[in-house]
């Protein structure tokens, strides 16, 4: 059997894409197994110019024009999907997969922004008699009931699975040079903030560093972009020595714990180069709520840590989640000036509710009121909610808004690398 597997659009095309490389490193021992990223190869074409440029101009300002172009461009495609019509490229990409000549064709959605050409790239594909499946953690009901089920395809990954890059053109990617992203373990361990989706029910077990170092040598990368949402202590050490070994530059997201102090001269040999924080307030009662486990005092200390032994740090900054107050947002605001000095870059958003978070599944503890959701065409229903205590989503807003000159200010790298993290190792 012939079994090609799909990334579709719409996602930064930047890096080669972890998820059906993983499948492929798993099912190739079973079938003839092929990987097609069709976001890379759709973003190559619409946007040439971009590409020709990459090495030649002022890098950081390309990406800038480039993501602010192709945002009008997601839109409008997206849009074209909702409504019934044929998305731009959409029989370019449909060759590219007919070509392959596969006997099932596998979709792996990681951004909801996938659904969009995955829904009409499966539409066109039945029409071809095609089997078609979908997975991933953006996949959707509506997705799934376009999708054909074949159950030998639904498998568990071992976690010895050594992912396999080897089916991608370099030529195809938006950067300098090759970023390799790799996960160390299933899921996050933490699995406490009540805000977060990302772990589900998956169990937590940590892939073995020999298939770290397996794909590092295999692929030549001297950049890896690590995708867990954090990685605890002891395991982050042992992967800092593996990588000093293999002379890489990295990149990782940790939680901001007592227990990392001393360590990141350490990490940094071993070329640590950015670390992306989960900071979220500088408010302890909100951080209390979240169930961070973290200390605003000792966040202010890892971050001088960190900086000191000359790595990166890129704070993300939650405002708005449920109760916070005006003072509570200008106490993160104040947190952020106060300790800007070791900062280079901040990423805000607005607290969004999810289901299955624990302040979706026990909103009264949060003083959540009410909870709606509207039905949409693609995606899953948009969820909106109202709040018995603390600030509105529109006040929030509204304040984020005010306070981004003062929130850029802090900034020491391009406020772009919020988009294409990755590339921020270039920098």
């Amino acid at each position: 059997m012939k079994l090609l597997l799909v990334y579709p659009p719409f996602c930064t095309p930047t890096v080669m894409p972890y998820s059906i490389s993983h499948l492929k490193g798993y099912f190739k021992k079973f079938y003839d197994a092929e990987c097609l990223d069709i976001n890379a190869k759709f973003h190559r074409k619409k946007f040439s110019q971009y590409y020709k440029k990459i090495c030649t101009e002022h890098y950081a300002n390309l990406l800038c024009e480039f993501e602010k172009e192709s945002r009008i461009v997601y839109a409008q495609n997206n849009k074209a999907v909702v409504s019934g019509k044929k998305p731009e490229l959409l029989q370019d990409m449909l060759d590219n997969i007919l070509a392959k000549k596969p006997d099932v064709v596998a979709f792996s959605v990681v951004y909801s922004s996938q659904c969009f050409y995955a829904k009409a790239l499966i539409q066109e594909l039945k029409k071809h008699n095609l089997p078609c499946i979908a997975g991933g953690p953006a996949v959707n009901e509506k997705l799934l009931a376009l999708c054909d089920t074949i159950p030998e395809l639904q498998q568990q990954i071992p976690p010895e699975t050594v992912p396999d890059f080897s089916d991608y053109y370099a030529g195809d990617y938006l950067s300098k040079e090759i970023v390799i992203p790799l996960k160390t373990a299933t899921t996050c361990y933490y699995k406490q903030c009540a805000f977060c989706t990302h772990y589900a029910k998956t169990p937590y077990q940590e892939f073995p560093l020999e298939t770290i170092k397996k794909v590092i040598q295999q692929t030549k990368a001297k950049y890896v972009f690590f995708i867990d949402d954090m990685i605890r202590k002891e395991r982050l050490v042992e992967i800092a020595k593996l990588l000093k070994q293999l002379n890489v530059q990295w990149w990782c997201q940790l939680k901001p714990t007592k227990e990392l102090l001393g360590i990141f001269p350490e990490l940094h040999a071993s070329g640590l180069h950015t670390i992306s924080w989960g900071v979220e307030s500088g408010s302890q009662r909100l951080l209390n709520l979240m169930n961070k486990g973290t200390t605003v005092e000792t966040v202010k200390q890892v971050l001088q840590q960190s900086h000191e032994a000359g790595i990166k740090n890129a704070v993300f900054i939650m405002f708005g989640f449920p109760t916070e107050t005006k003072e509570e947002f200008f106490d993160t605001i104040h947190f952020l000036k106060e300790n800007s000095s070791s900062i280079d870059l901040v990423t805000t958003s607005i607290f969004g509710l999810q289901k299955g978070s624990a302040v979706y599944e026990h909103p009264a503890q949060y003083c959540v009121s009410s909870i709606h959701e509207e039905k949409r065409t693609v995606l899953d229903s948009k969820i909106t909610y109202a709040v018995s205590k603390g600030m509105s989503f529109e006040e929030v807003e509204s304040l984020r808004r005010k306070y981004t000159k003062t929130i850029k200010n802090i900034d020491k790298v391009p406020r772009v690398f919020n988009c294409f993290k990755e590339q921020i190792l270039f920098y």
